[in-house]
């Protein structure tokens, strides 16, 4: 496993941090950890719709048609 050693961290993000630890009843290291592997799924999933919307958007694998600037400005605008 490895080890991060965090320095100039806002006090209001640690004061926070704490108290979600508290309210948990857990510890401010497990909170940490916690947050952190759930942004790091957060981010593999929102990749992993964006991939599987291009994929059905393409019409699969050997379609000529496949328009890239069309499924980028159809995920573009559906973002805003």
């Amino acid at each position: 496993m490895a080890q991060l050693k965090v320095r100039q961290l806002d006090e209001q993000v640690a004061a926070a941090l704490r108290r979600r630890a508290d309210s948990r009843g857990v510890s401010l290291e497990e909170e940490v950890r916690s947050t952190l592997v759930a942004a790091v799924a957060a981010r593999r999933s929102a990749f992993e719709r964006r991939a599987r919307t291009s994929r059905e958007a393409s019409g699969g694998p050997g379609r000529r048609e496949f328009d890239s600037a069309r499924i980028i400005r159809k995920e573009r605008n559906a973002r805003g």
